[in-house]
């Protein structure tokens, strides 16, 4: 998709990982695995998390980047 010159963000939950494969843009959350947008059924969360992905998506300068988001996920 990038090719295609389609921007993509990546959301993660490890960042090593996500450094280690060179994602043009990630968003690592600290949350447990199956979760990448947060606890189920919490709607405001899953706002937070695709707004700092929106977010990123607008400031990453450069590819690779890789951003903690800092949201708690309790």
């Amino acid at each position: 998709m990038e090719k295609a010159g389609i921007a993509t963000v990546s959301l993660c939950l490890s960042k090593e990982i996500a450094e280690q494969l060179n994602i043009p843009r990630a968003l690592y959350n600290r949350f447990p695995f199956g979760s990448p947008v947060g606890q189920p059924n919490n709607k405001e969360q899953h706002h937070q998390v695709l707004q700092a992905a929106l977010q990123l998506l607008e400031e990453a300068e450069e590819g690779g980047t890789v951003r903690e988001s800092g949201i708690k996920y309790k």
